[in-house]
């Protein structure tokens, strides 16, 4: 009786033991697996691509298929045990992805190659759509929706907009050939409208400015013999005064006519990078203890069709802003 107890005890320990190697098996970013679809009846399992591993290694961020809902496929964590391999993939072998994967987790390791240059012409080498288009197509490759490190990529494609500035805006064309590709995200939209225009100096923020809170004003287009005309108007009524010195200080007339003892006089310092949006590039400045002892950002806005503004707020979002513009 006592060996058999044994025998059975060895068997229990050792399906245990078995079981624990199941549970231990890792997976590698990018590589392709199934994942078990929760709550489904009869049990079901689609193909997705590991992303990376969650802390304390339990559980694996998973890139599921994409649904209607989700075109670039959901991003779920799933336990180790709702994870295998394809009957059809091989282990990942070390530094790289399985078999069939389509993907190279040591090349996506390494350094990227370098971004092409800006564009070159007499607009200063901003870049034009097409430009933006094929290197945001170059970067992703042929499978967007499963690349393991998309987000990253988007981050990449934003910046190289934000580093060269671009001579358009976004429009339906741009949308839809960037999401035909799998390479547009909002913060790429926003780096093209708000990167739009040659980048300006920060001596170019030097004097004297008009401020309007609101509104720089309107557009209104009509047509004309035949031809589109566009015209500009200043609808809103004039707010404050605002002088910026080379010797980084600056004169707040907060509103227009207010005695000169009611003026806010401080220092202003340049903005670093990560202070700015992240689609944003600089230079800007920062007035120090301004309104309500709150420091506001200026930044020069570059949009051709309203040269010569800037927008003056409340931290990086500039919220409420205020428009200025040259007297």
């Amino acid at each position: 009786m006592g060996n058999a107890v044994r025998a059975v005890m060895i068997a229990i320990v050792g399906l245990i033991a078995g079981s624990t190697v199941v549970q231990a098996e890792t997976f590698q970013p990018g590589e392709v697996i199934e994942y078990k679809v929760g709550g489904a009846y009869p049990e079901r399992w689609e193909r997705g691509v590991i992303v990376r591993v969650l802390p304390e290694g339990k559980q694996y961020l998973i890139r599921q298929k994409p649904t209607q809902f989700f075109a670039e496929g959901a991003e779920t964590a799933f336990a180790v045990a709702d994870l295998r391999r394809p009957k059809d993939e091989k282990p990942a072998q070390a530094g790289g992805a399985s078999a069939a994967s389509p993907f190279d987790s040591a090349a996506y390791a390494r350094k990227p190659a370098p971004a092409p240059p800006c564009g070159e012409g007499a607009d200063g080498g901003l870049l034009s759509k097409d430009q933006v288009i094929a290197h945001a197509r170059l970067l992703m490759g042929a499978n967007p929706f499963t690349n393991p490190i998309r987000d990253s990529i988007l981050e990449r494609i934003r910046d190289y907009v934000k580093s060269c500035g671009t001579n358009f805006g976004t429009d339906d064309d741009f949308r839809a050939r960037m999401d035909a590709q799998g390479t547009m995200s909002s913060h790429i939209g926003w780096a093209v409208d708000s990167n739009r225009g040659a980048r300006p100096k920060l001596d170019d923020y030097f004097g004297t400015w008009l401020l309007r809170a609101a509104s720089r004003g309107s557009t209104v287009v009509s047509q004309a013999n035949g031809r589109t005309v566009a015209r500009t108007t200043d609808s809103q009524a004039e707010s404050g005064r605002l002088t910026i010195h080379a010797d980084r200080t600056y004169v707040w007339e907060v509103l227009r006519g207010d005695p000169e003892e009611k003026w806010l006089r401080g220092r202003w310092r340049e903005v670093v990078p990560e202070e700015l949006n992240a689609w944003e590039a600089g230079p800007a400045i920062w007035l120090e203890k301004a309104k309500q002892g709150d420091e506001y950002m200026v930044r020069m806005g570059r949009d051709p069709e309203w040269p010569g503004w800037i927008d003056v707020g409340a931290g990086k979002a500039r919220t409420p802003v205020e428009y200025g513009r040259r007297p």
